[in-house]
């Protein structure tokens, strides 16, 4: 079975919530860890038992998926007999959860690809294999793995058999210096073996321990949000599988040229393909090949980045009329420029204070 065939017998179910914030306790068995206690190694983490866990059913689930993450399709493959949980802690921005489950089968549609929370989940399959398809590309990923789902394109997620997963969720506007390494590296099974994955994947179970166990305070919060935050830039600044490719890494150089010179060119409503290639020296051929390993083409791209910088423009308040804005990033049309902007973001330009 590939990653387009959703399991037979799926049932659509709703549900509601389990979470576990900063500074409060479930009635749930968390990892017997502490901070002071010598670091183990991935293969000695004891896991939850899950026997001794709050299960919830196919009724529940949905919610829980959907508070904790964002809204999502899911369906059962036996919805009486499905169980599972699911520990989440959120700490400032981020958050991380230990997911367990059954057969389920998640998918996000073309309709919820507006959502405007611009965030990323890391996974990390601690037990079982979990399949995932987004923009074309599928994967299987299985125990000393991960990859990187984008939260604003469509997708569809699932797992045959049971499995435990560790969930990272990080909203893009912390890792703006590493979007060239995200883009290229979105659903692909990236491997935790070397490097800063290992420790990564080790702060999450350390993480929700730790939140379980303990009343913390918001500096030392705000101490574990830092602390993953660098982990979380180590790890997707260098995977393996970049490092170990030359052509990664000149394709690299060529994408950070671009974005240099269109960044400092958005003003420019003729920014086009071949004036971006002349100017970075390289064909308007490979600059698509570039942008084809991406999921949007340059067209689309400079158009989000046009929008993003409006947004940034308008909340931070510099700036003297809404038509000024629009000129400022690219759009001669405050109509049309209002128009675009309220498809992307859910609300106007003028309304955009209102959201800060």
């Amino acid at each position: 079975m590939n990653a387009n065939q959703k399991p037979n017998l799926y049932q659509n179910t709703s549900h509601q919530t389990l979470q576990l914030q900063a500074g409060q306790t479930k009635d749930v068995t968390a990892h017997d860890l502490s901070m002071n206690k010598n670091l183990l190694s991935l293969s000695e983490l004891e896991m939850p038992a899950t026997d001794r866990m709050q299960t919830l059913g196919a009724f529940d689930w949905k919610r829980t998926i959907s508070d904790t993450y964002f809204d999502l399709d899911v369906s059962f493959r036996q919805p009486n007999k499905f169980s599972g949980f699911l520990q989440h802690a959120k700490l400032l921005d981020i958050g991380v959860s230990h997911y367990h489950a059954n057969t389920v089968h998640y998918s996000r549609s073309v309709q919820s690809s507006g959502y405007t929370d611009d965030s990323i989940l890391i996974t990390f399959p601690i037990t079982g294999d979990v399949r995932f398809t987004q923009k074309g590309r599928q994967l299987t990923s299985k125990p000393g793995q991960f990859f990187i789902e984008l939260s604003s394109l469509p997708y569809e997620f699932y797992h045959l058999h049971e499995a435990s997963l560790y969930v990272i969720k990080v909203p893009l506007a912390l890792l703006t210096p590493q979007m060239g390494t995200i883009e290229r590296q979105f659903a692909r099974s990236l491997s935790i073996d070397e490097g800063a994955g290992r420790l990564l994947e080790f702060q999450i179970g350390q993480i929700l321990a730790l939140i379980h166990n303990n009343q913390l305070g918001d500096l030392e919060i705000k101490i574990l949000e830092q602390q993953l935050l660098n982990l979380i830039v180590l790890t997707l600044s260098a995977p393996k599988e970049v490092m170990m490719s030359c052509s990664s890494s000149i394709q690299s150089v060529h994408l950070k040229r671009i974005e240099n010179y269109v960044y400092l060119h958005l003003e420019n409503s003729a920014l086009t393909p071949a004036m971006v290639a002349a100017a970075c020296h390289i064909s308007v051929r490979y600059l698509h090949k570039l942008f084809s390993k991406l999921p949007y083409s340059f067209s689309e791209w400079v158009k989000e980045l046009r929008l993003k910088q409006a947004n940034h423009i308008l909340k931070t308040k510099s700036y003297v009329t809404i038509d000024e804005v629009a000129h400022r990033v690219g759009y001669a049309d405050q109509g049309y420029f209002s128009r675009i902007y309220k498809q992307h973001f859910g609300y106007s330009p003028r309304d955009t204070l209102g959201t800060v």
